[in-house]
């Protein structure tokens, strides 16, 4: 009865198991969000403190997506990465988006999404990103991606021409002078040496700040500045800057017959690195200086901003690299900007791209990185792998020809000793015997035949009627001998290839991975930029060289074992084979035995 008891209550539970297991499936299926789109992947904010550790929530924020060869499937979706969508977590609404930079073949995308909203100490908030559409054509929208506030971005993503709004407001650049298709922080950015080089932005209804203002930005410098202005609107005595004294921030504001209001970073920034300055101003409240998304200066501001009638100025007297430029006509909170250095920055804290699923069968993920992989993989790494392949195919055929020899010798030797053992003068076997050929103690008694035919001949005697004497017997071993040796060589003969696989292979994909990781520090000290989905691949193609390495030499090693295992079983049956042999004919044809 207990027992009975407990199998009912383990079926019962088993039951509810598969029950469960199989609701989640069809929750899973009915969530999907089309069907169309054969692969999806949650996109994840973590905003605790072991992500981009926010403590308030934000909403509609532009969030920047990172893909790379690492997280993404580029070979899933389209060429131009026009099926891609963006879904809420409900997978019920379609999200703005669009997408900054996309490359298959360096294996990179950039785009920018419209958060519904990211909560504050929090990892549970997340967004769907669907692909593998082919039927479907591009649906981006960059105004749509930015709230009502946010006036100007410049992605700076331009190869030429002047650098153009990605808001709804269209306040593209009326001129400019600087250099583009920088390498930067996020694909590609602006460089200005000072003197005339800038952007002007002519005033717009957008660009009105009676209710506020906000001013971010990415710069890289390499030297200290004198009077560089990364925003100036100037004309008289009113002003709004935000600009970079020697090495360190600063935001400015001067009203009419107001006295200027400034506040400055104590904080001085690093060559050579990319920092995020930005300002947060509230008319008659407080004004506040970021960098690197935490405040680093403030001050109250008794009236409101000013309005000059002049153009706008971005990077005027400016010395260095800018990325991602981007104006708001309300004031944002510091969540806001600790956002955009956790989202934006190398680290990328705040988004997470988990693992591919499929709406329908598809190839697992362990093959799809082996593909990613092998995309990363250089010239330089391909020959080591190469020559590790041919290493690992010449062991592979030693193998076979050995393995296959060898049962071909225990199958001839098994009929020889059969027809030996029966034979009353050990010199009387058959020798025609087709059985026999592939025996090599048929060919070591070959040989001891042959020598004591070649002594009687020499006597004058038939082979049945000679008499051995001790140096004759001592001939007869010695021929045996050397038979036997002439045997091992053959044996052995090739498996210096499997010995070269074990020694060799590991050390040639090591070489291939020394080689490989010096390339990609190379690369990374040529850019002056590292971040883990830079090094990444390059470190991913280095390691497939020790991979092929040890494919070489671990199924070598596994190789050589099996084949010397079974050649000193081969040696040990001949030895006995030749003491028998040799016994055998002394007692039948020795001195003693006649």
């Amino acid at each position: 009865m207990v027992l009975r008891s407990m199998c009912a209550r383990m079926m019962g539970v088993v039951g509810a198991v598969l029950l469960i297991t199989l609701m989640m499936g069809i929750g899973r299926a009915d969530a999907w969000w089309d069907a169309k789109w054969q692969f999806r992947k949650k996109v994840a904010f973590d905003t605790t403190d072991k992500g981009a550790n926010l403590k308030d929530s934000l909403s509609d924020a532009a969030v920047l997506v990172r893909l790379h060869s690492g997280n993404f499937a580029f070979d899933n979706a389209a060429k131009d990465g026009s099926d891609i969508r963006f879904v809420t977590a409900d997978d019920k609404s379609p999200l703005k988006f669009h997408i900054e930079k996309y490359d298959p073949k360096q294996g990179i995308a950039l785009v920018w999404v419209k958060a519904p909203k990211v909560t504050g100490s929090n990892n549970q908030d997340s967004i769907w990103l669907y692909y593998g559409n082919s039927s479907v054509s591009g649906i981006q929208e960059a105004g749509g991606t930015y709230d009502t506030a946010q006036a100007l971005v410049y992605h700076l993503s331009e190869t030429e021409g002047s650098p153009k709004d990605a808001t709804a407001y269209a306040n593209h650049a009326s001129s400019f002078a600087g250099s583009l298709a920088t390498p930067s922080l996020i694909g590609n950015g602006a460089s200005f040496k000072g003197g005339q080089q800038k952007i002007v932005v002519k005033p717009s209804p957008s660009l009105n700040f009676a209710k506020g203002f906000t001013f971010s930005t990415w710069i890289k410098i390499d030297q200290p500045q004198s009077g560089a202005r990364l925003f100036s609107w100037e004309q008289g005595p009113q002003a709004l800057v935000v600009g970079i004294e020697g090495d360190k921030p600063f935001l400015r504001v001067a009203s009419n017959g107001k006295p200027a209001v400034s506040a400055a970073a104590t904080t001085a920034l690093t060559m050579k690195a990319w920092h995020h300055v930005a300002v947060s101003v509230e008319p008659n409240k407080r004004m506040s200086l970021y960098l690197d998304g935490k405040e680093a200066s403030s001050a109250n501001l008794a009236g409101d901003l000013p309005a000059p009638a002049a153009d706008i100025a971005l990077g005027a007297s400016f010395v260095g690299d800018m990325d991602e430029i981007q104006i708001a006509n309300v004031a944002r909170p510091g969540a806001w900007f600790a956002a955009a250095v956790a989202g934006q920055g190398q680290d990328g804290k705040l988004t997470t791209c988990m693992q591919e699923e499929s709406g329908k069968e598809s190839e697992s993920l362990t093959i799809r990185l082996i593909k990613v992989t092998a995309r990363s993989i250089t010239f330089d790494g391909w020959l080591v792998i190469g020559l590790c392949t041919l290493m690992l195919f010449m062991a592979a055929g030693v193998f076979i020809s050995k393995f296959n020899r060898i049962q071909r010798i225990k199958k001839g030797n098994e009929s020889f000793l059969e027809s030996f053992n029966h034979l009353h003068d050990p010199l009387e076997l058959d020798q025609q015997n087709e059985d026999f050929e592939e025996s090599n103690l048929f060919r070591i008694y070959q040989s001891g035949y042959d020598r004591i035919a070649n002594w009687a001949e020499k006597q004058g005697k038939q082979k049945e009627d000679v008499t051995l004497t001790t140096s004759a017997m001592n001939i007869f071993r010695a021929a045996l001998d050397r038979s036997n040796s002439e045997e091992l060589k053959k044996m052995n003969a090739w498996m210096i290839v499997l010995t070269l696989g074990i020694s060799g292979g590991p050390f040639l994909g090591l070489l291939g991975t020394v080689w490989g990781v010096m390339n990609t520090f190379a690369s990374l000290a040529e850019s002056g930029e590292a971040n883990l989905s830079a090094i990444a691949p390059g470190v991913a193609s280095a390691l497939a060289c020790t991979m092929f390495g040890l494919f070489v030499a671990i199924p070598a090693l596994f190789a050589y074992s099996f084949l010397v295992l079974h050649m000193k079983n081969l040696n040990v049956e001949t030895r006995h084979f030749m003491e028998e042999y040799a016994l055998r004919v002394e007692g039948f044809h020795g001195e003693e035995g006649s």
